[in-house]
């Protein structure tokens, strides 16, 4: 009769020590491929090295652009490009007077600008609330500034979160649209004023009459 138990015991346990092996196995199956299927998805938003350079190239020959984008696109591109940023910025300078405070930071935040984007006090303009252009605001960005955001979103689009990887190859890829635009044999000049705005939309037939 124990030696009966005993057989029976000894065979639950390699079926119960079988079971949980065959669950590690498909454990491990599926972690190895949300890897592969996460690394496929970080290697599409990411942009050829050679590609990258040409872009930073065309960036670094343009005077100035205004940007038009929602303020938490900006503030995610800015604390990529510069280290710090908060969305009711509208300057990286320290404040100079009372009127200032609230909208360029403080002393020791400044500090922590890994590089000064220079956006001094009328760079960043709100558009109005109440309207459908709420939450948006215009910054003018220079060859400078547009080098460092690609620079950082170019290197941010590699990065193994897929939902980092995604915003970062996205927003290169709206910049890019915009070099794509340059025409090097143009007169000279011709980018100061122009507008660019970040804003994909849904068809006209999905709007609210």
């Amino acid at each position: 009769m124990f030696k009966t138990w005993r057989e029976e015991y000894r065979a639950n346990q390699a079926a119960k020590r079988r079971i949980e092996l065959e669950e590690w196995e498909q454990e491990k199956r599926w972690r190895e491929e949300d890897r592969a299927a996460r690394l496929k998805a970080v290697a599409e938003n990411a942009v050829d090295l050679a590609e990258h350079n040409q872009n930073l190239k065309a960036a670094t020959g343009v005077s100035y652009l205004t940007l038009v984008c929602h303020e938490d696109t900006w503030t995610f591109m800015a604390i990529r490009a510069f280290g710090q940023w908060k969305p009711e910025w509208t300057q990286s300078t320290r404040a100079q007077s009372v009127l200032d405070i609230g909208n360029a930071p403080e002393h020791g935040e400044l500090g922590r600008f890994t590089v000064d984007p220079n956006l001094v006090s009328g760079r960043i303009e709100k558009l109005p609330t109440g309207t459908d252009k709420a939450g948006m605001q215009r910054i003018t960005l220079s060859g400078h500034n547009l080098t460092q955001l690609l620079a950082s979103l170019h290197q941010g689009a590699k990065e193994e979160s897929i939902a980092d990887s995604a915003r970062c190859g996205r927003l290169y890829s709206k910049l890019v649209e915009f070099l794509n635009l340059l025409d090097p044999d143009a007169e000279a000049g011709q980018t100061t004023g122009i507008t660019f705005q970040i804003d994909d939309s849904v068809d006209a037939s999905h709007l609210r009459q």
